[in-house]
């Protein structure tokens, strides 16, 4: 991805100059290139590998995904949303994880921070804002 933006933005500004004073001219091209030269788009292998690395430096207990999709430029090919979530965990389960595993990576772990969450906003409530900490006089 990284070399084709950087493709991407050099071919913008090769536009741009042979197109100096006609921005529409040059939007208009640069939608022809992208159109021709289309992103590429993760794959759901690529997905696991980054969870693979995740595991190996901070432990499958801090691996967790969602399905907020909205705002994104672009989707992994298979996972445009979260229906492509069974391929994903075919793939980890191929690569050896344990069920139990696959079970944190799909919600235990995100459940168990959100009680741990909850767990300190209620010993916590009466504590004044830590964004505009006091000082005591």
């Amino acid at each position: 991805m990284r070399d084709w933006s950087a493709r991407r933005t050099a071919e913008q500004a090769r536009l741009d100059e042979l197109n100096v004073g006609d921005p529409a001219a040059a939007a208009a091209a640069l939608a022809q290139w992208t159109k021709a030269n289309p992103a590429p788009r993760a794959t759901v292998a690529q997905v696991a590998d980054h969870i693979d690395h995740i595991v190996k430096v901070a432990g499958i207990d801090h691996v967790g995904i969602g399905g907020d999709f909205d705002g994104m430029a672009s989707t992994t090919e298979g996972m445009d949303d979260v229906s492509g979530y069974p391929a994903l965990f075919v793939e980890l389960a191929r690569r050896g994880y344990a069920q139990a595993d696959l079970e944190k990576i799909a919600s235990r772990n995100m459940l168990r921070v959100l009680r741990g969450a909850e767990s300190y906003a209620l010993a916590h409530r009466a504590d004044p804002p830590i964004e505009s900490p006091v000082a005591a006089e």
